[in-house]
Formats: structure tokens, C-alpha cells, sequence
């Protein structure tokens, strides 16, 4: 999931768990920063090749392997499912990291022969930061051979973005929650505008990752293609007046906060992310949650860490969770969506989820390319109609 304030994604009472790892001071310089301007392209250049801080340890038995995960439910979820299959197959111990904005910072104040994890998850911001600051080694594709079944639109780097550091395994879209006994059951975000909505409690939205508001306020206008006014310079203003007028009573930080909120009555209607809300709904009483037609979500990349000396094992778990029969069964745990063009959801999933390069067309990816030259106006405006 995207990057943003220090917090889990909870839904119901999801335990915040990390490891005993110690963050590095922040004081602390590493020679991976300072060279991060003279590095661009050299490892691109030795893609295939040994490892330059450390020779390449043989994927096999008696190794452990450091993945960092997100926080709360995910990581709990993906511990009980994707890890012990891989520690059957592989006689590969792995030791999971949980964290959210924390995880970059670790990897660039860490040595640059002795990173903090061998693999990370990387959210579109993070995958695009990461990149830019060579923190990734570049995928060897020969030993990821799953790629290849991933869906066309997740390796197309002109509709998405490139697969060349990351595989694309896992994401969500977002989803609309909102009580049963509201006048109206809505199904896009342009309900966020309906009498139904404008005169009920009030609208919860997510601020830690305020870009998929913003995304479903463009889709609401329709003025363009999925959520193209908020990658148009001269519609910007009219994204940002959009969430001026919804009825925003909670801006919240957690799907603690949305879930509180809701207990609280202080609203009635919410945006919040399929995967933290679908194998909880049925707790929760009176409430319901759709998924809209044209929608925004994230997309996780999974890399591999420059620095770790366990190249090929990471490559080997990275190929892992591209497998179709992994994904299938890692369904049953967690209600993500998958990029494995053969994966069989649990479940009824494959019918709230897409499973097709069509169905995936629909939903507004960010495009950090542009978002990134508009980072600060876009915070500070956000952060301006949160606190008026």
C-alpha cells in the first residue's frame, strides 16, 4: 500500500507488530545517499551479473531471508500465508519487517553491503523513489520467469509503469463503505455528491494517503478520461473544489479511525481499500461496502534490495509470489487483487476483483511520474481543506 504517515492498515483490531529491528538514526549518513548522484545507470550495467557489494548467495537451504512487509492486518495475513509456503518449498527461513514510510529511510541509512531487508513491498511512490535512488537491483529476468504471466497491463510501462525493479504482484482498489439504512446504496464515487450522501453524517476519507481522494473527486467530475483532471494542469482547481464541497466529517489516518467513526455516527459513507474491508465487513454491523466501476487503487512491487547478498534467493521469492498457485492460495487469506493472469480467486473474489487486462483498464492507477512535480502544491492544498 502507498507510503505515508506511520500507521497500520488496520480494519478491525489489527495488531501493530514490528519487528524488533532498530530503526538507524536519522543523523547517520550513508555512503548509498551520497553516491545516489554518480550511481544512476551502473546497475543497470551489471543487471546479470555478481552482485558489486558482495557475491550472489545460492538460493537454497539454511538461509533467512529478510522481506519487509506492511504493517497490521497485511502483514499478519501474508505471515500466515505466503511465508510458510515458501519456508516448505524453499527450506528458506523468512524473517518479516513490518513497516510503512519508515521502510525506504532504513535502506538508505543502512551500510551499503548490509541492508536492513533482502526484499521490500513497495507501494507506486515508493517503487518510483526507490528507483530513482538506485535502492533496487534490477530484476534478472531469466529468474523470475512468472512475469511472464502476469497481466499485459501491469509489465506495459507506457500504460502503467516499468517491471524492470519490481514484480507487480498484489493491490487493491478502493471501495465505498456506507450504512444499510442509508436512503440510497452508492455505487460510485459520484454518489459522494448525491442528496442521499450531502444530507446523511457525513463522508470519511483517507489523508495519510490523500491521492486517492483526489482521484475519486476527478473521476466524480468526468470532464476526462478516468481521472485525468487531476493530470491536467488546468483542472486541478476544479479536483481540489470538488472535495471542498463532499461532506467530510472525518479525515481520518487508520481504518481505526474510519471504523470508529462510523461506530460513533460520525459518518455515514466512507472511502477506504477493498483489502482492509472485505474479510471484515461482516463484522461490522450495518454496514456494506461496493467497489466502483471506474475506480482508483494501488498496485504493490515487490524488489529486490541493492546491497543483500542473497540475490538469487530474493529473485526466487520475488518469482514466488508470481506463481499462480501461490496467488490462488494466498487469496484465501487475504482479499487482494492479483497480477497472475491464471490465478483463481477464493471465494466469490473473482467477481469484486479484476482478473483481466479490460477489468484492470478501469481502475486509475497513481502516475507518480507527474504526481511528484506537484507533490508539495497538491500536500499543502490537501492539507489546507482538512484543517478549514
Amino acid at each position: 500500500m502507498a507510503a505515508g504517515p506511520t500507521r497500520d492498515a488496520e480494519t478491525i483490531e489489527a495488531e501493530s507488530t514490528n519487528d524488533s529491528t532498530t530503526t538507524p538514526s536519522t543523523n547517520s549518513v550513508s555512503r548509498r545517499k551520497m553516491l545516489a548522484a554518480t550511481a544512476v545507470g551502473s546497475t543497470t550495467a551489471i543487471a546479470g551479473c555478481a552482485k558489486i557489494f558482495g557475491s550472489d548467495t545460492a538460493a537454497g537451504s539454511g538461509e533467512t531471508l529478510h522481506v519487509s512487509v506492511w504493517s497490521g492486518n497485511y502483514g499478519e495475513r501474508f505471515e500466515n500465508s505466503v511465508v510458510p509456503m515458501f519456508e516448505e518449498e524453499f527450506d528458506v527461513t523468512v524473517q518479516t519487517h513490518r513497516g510503512w514510510d519508515e521502510i525506504l529511510a532504513n535502506i538508505r541509512q543502512a551500510p551499503d553491503d548490509d541492508p536492513p531487508y533482502d526484499v521490500t513491498v513497495t507501494e507506486g511512490q515508493m517503487y518510483h523513489m526507490g528507483r530513482d535512488e538506485d535502492l533496487f537491483l534490477p530484476l534478472r529476468e531469466e529468474n523470475v520467469p512468472n512475469l511472464e504471466e502476469a497481466i499485459d497491463f501491469y509489465v506495459d510501462e507506457e500504460e502503467f509503469r516499468t517491471a524492470e525493479y519490481g514484480v507487480p504482484a498484489d493491490g487493491a482498489p478502493c471501495t465505498l463503505v456506507y450504512r444499510d439504512d442509508l436512503d440510497a446504496e452508492p455505487d460510485s464515487w459520484g454518489d459522494f455528491s448525491a442528496d442521499a450522501v450531502e444530507g446523511s453524517a457525513g463522508i470519511g476519507v483517507d489523508t495519510g494517503f490523500w491521492w486517492y481522494p483526489l482521484h475519486a473527486a476527478a473521476i466524480e467530475l468526468d470532464e476526462r478520461d478516468g481521472a485525468g483532471e487531476l493530470y491536467d494542469d488546468a483542472l486541478h482547481d476544479e479536483v481540489f473544489d470538488k472535495l471542498r464541497e463532499w461532506n467530510v466529517t472525518s479525515w481520518a489516518s487508520s481504518g481505526e479511525d474510519i471504523w470508529q467513526d462510523f461506530d460513533n455516527g460520525v459518518i455515514d459513507v466512507a472511502q477506504w481499500y477493498f483489502d482492509q474491508t472485505e474479510f471484515d465487513i461482516d463484522d461490522l454491523e450495518e454496514l456494506s461496502h461496493t467497489t466502483p466501476d471506474v475506480n482508483t487503487g494501488y498496485m504493490n512491487h515487490w524488489c529486490v534490495v541493492d546491497g543483500t547478498d542473497k540475490r538469487e534467493t530474493a529473485e526466487e521469492f520475488l518469482n514466488f509470489l508470481m506463481d499462480a498457485e501461490v496467488q490462488s492460495e494466498w487469496s484465501e487469506e487475504l482479499p487482494v487483487m492479483f497480477s497472475n493472469e491464471n490465478t483463481e480467486y477464493a471465494g466469490d473474489l473473482g467477481e469484486e476483483l479484476p482478473g483481466s487486462g479490460e477489468e484492470v483498464e478501469d481502475i486509475v492507477f497513481p502516475d507518480w511520474e507527474y504526481l511528484m512535480e506537484y507533490y508539495d502544491e497538491f500536500s499543502n492544498e490537501f492539507t489546507d481543506i482538512e484543517t478549514a
